[in-house]
């Protein structure tokens, strides 16, 4: 089991984020040429204050969007807020869970196709819920999640829960606490490696960026160390790979794994920048005849996305919007729903077994 503790949400996935990174292979429980893994998993954050730029992991609105319409069903979204500010509220007894969708396989001969099948093992978010003892939590059980890229999407997702609930009960977000409980964390080579050079944190970037791309013999002893980690030396394997090829000068055409494609265009545009970028466009071409196929042209820099921008306008739900008047504030807690589950108090803070 591993466990962290932080202030904050956003203190608490960075530490997460550099503990999976800079972790000796006795402290991992999975290594791969993809990747490693963490098993048994538990966060926790004292206040749910969380604020991060999907841009720093070459994502944008549309892959927020996605996310939520995945894992969120509206209704029970709104049943869910019900339930919990009504029955649960600031004080009262239980637990409030939201069970996420079911996320279907995508890919492989069983749909019909010929690429390899994703997403066999089910969702990767299970359930979200809510309790108010001893202090307004929200939690999240996740099956797993890769440190550095969707992890940050998904605390985006309790975030923006919490917000919802928080204001629906007259609290700040801030006022709540957050639990992640993850089955396996994990640190992908090429699907993570944004958090690591494109960092909002200058020091951070710089770093990184240092660590993957110089020669060892060009690192001091402390950097060789933080270098040759099993997640930097998976990531340095995919870095090296990609500049290989631009050094080659292969284009995004000659590329034929659609999801590293994706992650070498971000690194031309958000790392070499835009006007290098388009040096590398070119077309796919017909593995048996030949022929032109498609052309791949250089993404466009990204904008910021902040959290505090993000709602569930996706689900015809946005933040503060008129759909709130269907949820009913009025129903009073029983006494009963606010008890102490050791001494009976319905004020909870005079428990002395607590």
């Amino acid at each position: 089991m591993y466990t962290y503790t932080a202030k904050t949400m956003s203190g608490l996935l960075d530490s997460m984020t550099l503990d999976i990174m800079r972790a000796p292979s006795d402290e991992l429980d999975v290594i791969s040429n993809v990747d490693v893994a963490k098993q048994n998993v538990m966060g926790y954050a004292e206040h749910m204050d969380y604020e991060f730029d999907l841009k720093t992991i070459w994502l944008g609105t549309a892959r927020w969007s996605m996310m939520v319409r995945q894992y969120l069903d509206r209704d029970e979204v709104m049943s869910w807020l019900h339930q919990a500010s009504t029955k649960i509220g600031k004080r009262g007894r239980g637990q409030a869970v939201l069970r996420t969708r079911i996320v279907k396989p995508r890919g492989g001969a069983a749909t019909g196709h010929t690429n390899m099948q994703t997403r066999k093992w089910g969702s990767c978010m299970l359930s979200l819920s809510y309790r108010a003892l001893p202090t307004p939590t929200i939690t999240l059980h996740s099956r797993t999640s890769y440190l550095g890229y969707l992890s940050a999407l998904d605390f985006n997702i309790a975030h923006v829960l919490g917000r919802y609930l928080a204001d629906q009960i007259g609290i700040s977000v801030k006022d709540m606490s957050f639990v992640w409980m993850v089955e396996s964390v994990q640190w992908h080579g090429f699907k993570s490696l944004p958090f690591a050079i494109c960092n909002s944190d200058p020091k951070i970037r710089r770093y990184y960026r240092r660590l993957l791309t110089k020669k060892f013999d060009d690192l001091d002893a402390e950097e060789l160390i933080e270098s040759q980690t099993p997640a930097m030396l998976v990531t340095r394997r995919w870095v090296n790979y990609v500049r290989r090829e631009d050094q080659a000068g292969m284009t995004l055409g000659d590329t034929n794994y659609n999801t590293y494609r994706r992650v070498r265009r971000r690194w031309h545009t958000e790392v070499l920048g835009y006007k290098k970028a388009q040096e590398f466009e070119g077309w796919s071409h017909d593995r048996n005849t030949g022929e032109r196929k498609e052309f791949f042209k250089a993404y466009k820099p990204l904008p910021s996305v902040m959290t505090s921008s993000l709602d569930l306008s996706p689900l015809k739900l946005p933040f503060g919007g008129a759909w709130v008047s269907n949820i009913d504030l009025t129903e009073d807690i029983n006494e009963a729903d606010t008890m102490c589950l050791y001494c009976g108090e319905t004020e909870y803070d005079e428990c002395e077994e607590d």
